[in-house]
């Protein structure tokens, strides 16, 4: 069977810090894109798209995190740009969706794909004052920042008549750090009409404004510091729009029906909206009998009871009950609003008290303090810290008081928060390198996991897994694992034989015990994310869980790692063979090199020569080598048609000891 990793082995080499003569380097081939992230449409359009990248030939599959139709037209030769027909479902609601391209080289990451319904109009010759383009509201105008200047836009506006001007930048994956200024007709600026860094909007801008009379208005977008450049796109709204800036109440618990409400400027008449608990995640979108929409924002879906605060709680004795574990969104509505929510705890119990704010996109910053039945003081929070957690153990037991303060002592409806309560118990976590791979039909793809996190006296096995109808995988990783960027781990993925090259979209969960209870849960893949959402500060959730699997046509040969031994001294060496097995007609020199090794094992290889099928591989391990299991993986490389082809051996498990020492002569 065969074993590739070729989508992802040219990061896996710069991820993988080993100590060895490298080989020579051989350029990806797996796909890329660089695509704007204002790339987008409207709910029931068909659109025509142009893909930028890298490796764009041989499209197997154009996906998208909604439910359309992709339509590629034949005879697209050029490696750097793809062109596709999307069909976008009148369904599909508004919001940042995903874009990814499988290629038989492999899977692209995912790139932002924005459906929104408002009139979509094209930037043009807008970067002076004096000559701005005119727009109508409602619309959204697909932009990009230039270097040293603004974009200006001229705005017919009606005696009375609120506008909201938003630009979506960060939240949509752009470099770009919007601002927004406005001008009369006469190049003025006009006081106080200025946005930047809006609160909770990850750094986008958006200004709303009830204008006094009729006339024209002229808005300046451009980059913060006056940045710009392809890639720095954005997409300017414009229209009588809520400017939501967070759900209300901020989570529901799973398997709820709940009211949604809204926070944030100009959402009076909005009406809640009714939603039911369901994945990690549910959006709402605000929106007035008879307008267009805002922009969505998140409600969060907990296993726990989840709960409103009750008014007034402002003291102790007036504290709301708050199970657990429970969550419960709050707000520090008025000025000196102080707020008292009460838990029950045993003698020994360890609970961990959580306020969410930046990481629901709320501008609130909470201060927390824990008090005793007496009142006396038994934890708070350090406001210099990133994140909002306290943990205490019961001395006692009986009721807490959990107090919450604004650490700004600001106040208003938009200053929201959420407040969870749980039990301390151990708990585990798992880091992958990549959120995507390829896996040839028939064959094995191989995933680095590179972390095993174990809090709080942890100390079990957990089951790392990928499932899907067509491409699979399990790996048991022991209690004792380590693994590390440098030494990960692999989790096989293997593609029935016959499946087509396309893309399999799933997610990646990891099964422990903890307390003798299930528990499952799903691999964040945030950080890889971010990176390729120009670090955006919190993407949104349902992408960070996103892994995706490209399914490949098989090269046309594969290899296997024996070696003599699997157990091996410090200060030894270890030898073996790597035996290729050929396809048909495929007699070509397969050369060798390194996906993985213990730090500072030195490998001795040669190419396995033209028509032969294996070649002696020797690795010297030195007394530095640390002793314990370690991971064998080598690839070999083959040029077909002009292309290289990569297969890569299973991975083969190694133990490193101590030499013997010798026994004193008597």
């Amino acid at each position: 069977m065969r074993h590739a990793l070729s989508a992802v082995v040219g990061l896996l080499f710069a991820a993988v810090a080993i100590a060895q003569p490298k080989p020579p380097a051989i350029p990806p081939t797996y796909p890329t894109l660089t695509t704007l992230a204002s790339l987008g449409g409207k709910p029931g359009a068909t659109v025509d798209v142009t893909l930028t990248g890298t490796n764009l030939t041989d499209v197997t599959q154009v996906w998208t995190s909604f439910n359309s139709k992709v339509t590629i037209p034949d005879g697209q030769k050029d490696a750097t740009k793809l062109t596709a027909k999307i069909e976008i479902p009148a369904n599909t609601p508004i919001g940042m969706h995903t874009l990814r391209v499988a290629t038989k080289a492999g899977v692209t990451a995912a790139r932002p794909f924005v459906v929104d319904e408002l009139p979509e109009v094209a930037e043009k010759d807008n970067n002076k004052k004096s000559a701005p383009q005119a727009i109508t509201a409602p619309c959204v105008v697909v932009g990009t920042s230039t270097v040293e200047v603004g974009d200006f836009y001229k705005v017919p506006v009606k005696a009375g008549e609120s506008i909201t001007f938003e630009v979506l930048a960060r939240r949509i994956g752009s470099p770009c750090d919007p601002a927004i200024l406005l001008y009369d007709t006469t190049g003025k600026e006009l006081f106080g009409l200025y946005a930047d860094d809006t609160p909770g909007l990850q750094g986008d801008a958006r200004l709303t404004h009830t204008f006094p009379t009729a006339g024209e208005v002229i808005v300046e977008v451009r980059d913060t510091t006056y940045r710009g450049g392809a890639d720095f796109a954005y997409r300017f709204r414009v229209g009588n729009t809520p400017g939501a800036t967070t759900a209300f109440p901020l989570a529901v618990q799973a398997g709820q029906s709940a009211q949604i409400g809204f926070a944030g400027p100009g959402v009076d008449g909005v009406k809640p909206v009714s939603v039911k608990g369901e994945g990690d995640v549910v959006y709402v979108t605000p929106k007035r009998d008879g307008g267009a929409s805002g922009w969505p924002v998140a409600v969060r879906v907990h296993p726990h009871p989840e709960g409103v605060e009750q008014e007034p709680n402002n003291t102790p004795d007036k504290a709301n009950p708050l199970p657990v574990p429970g969550g419960v969104s709050a707000r520090f509505g008025e000025k000196s609003d102080m707020d008292h929510f009460k838990v029950s705890a045993k003698k020994g119990q360890k609970l961990a008290v959580t306020a969410l704010t930046f990481e629901v996109n709320s501008p609130a910053e909470v201060f927390i303090r824990v008090l005793d039945a007496k009142g006396a003081e038994v934890a708070k929070s350090n406001p210099t810290q990133i994140g909002t957690r306290v943990e205490f153990t019961a001395a006692a037991d009986g009721d807490f008081v959990i107090a919450c303060e604004h650490t700004n002592f600001l106040f208003g409806p938009n200053e929201v928060y959420h407040l969870s309560v749980k039990a301390v118990t151990a708990d585990f976590a798992v880091g992958v390198a990549f959120d995507r791979l390829d896996v040839p039909a028939g064959g094995v793809g191989l995933l680095p996991i590179t972390a095993f996190t174990k809090t709080n006296g942890f100390n079990g096995p957990v089951d790392v897994e990928f499932a899907s109808p067509t491409v699979s995988g399990k790996l048991t990783l022991p209690a004792a694992a380590n693994p590390q960027p440098a030494t990960p781990l692999f989790l096989p993925l293997v593609a029935k034989p016959g499946t087509a090259p396309g893309l399999v979209v799933g997610t990646l969960t990891v099964k422990g015990k903890i307390d003798g209870a299930d528990v499952t849960k799903t691999v964040d893949l945030m950080e890889v994310v971010k990176a390729g959402l120009a670090n955006m500060p919190t993407p949104p959730r349902e992408v960070t869980t996103q892994f995706a699997v490209a399914v490949v046509p098989e090269p046309p040969f594969s290899l296997e790692l024996k070696l003599d031994a699997v157990e091996v001294a410090k200060g030894g060496t270890l030898k073996g063979k790597l035996i290729a097995k050929r396809g048909d007609k495929f007699d070509a020199e397969i050369a060798v090199s390194t996906v993985s090794l213990p730090a500072n094992v030195a490998p001795k290889f040669v190419p396995i020569k033209k028509g032969e099928t294996e070649a002696v591989v020797e690795f010297s391990v030195p007394a530095t080598v640390a002793v314990g299991p370690s991971v064998f993986v080598l690839r070999g490389t083959a040029k077909v048609d002009k292309k290289d082809l990569t297969a890569v051996a299973p991975p083969v498990n190694v133990t490193v000891n101590e030499p013997k020492k010798e026994e004193p002569k008597k």
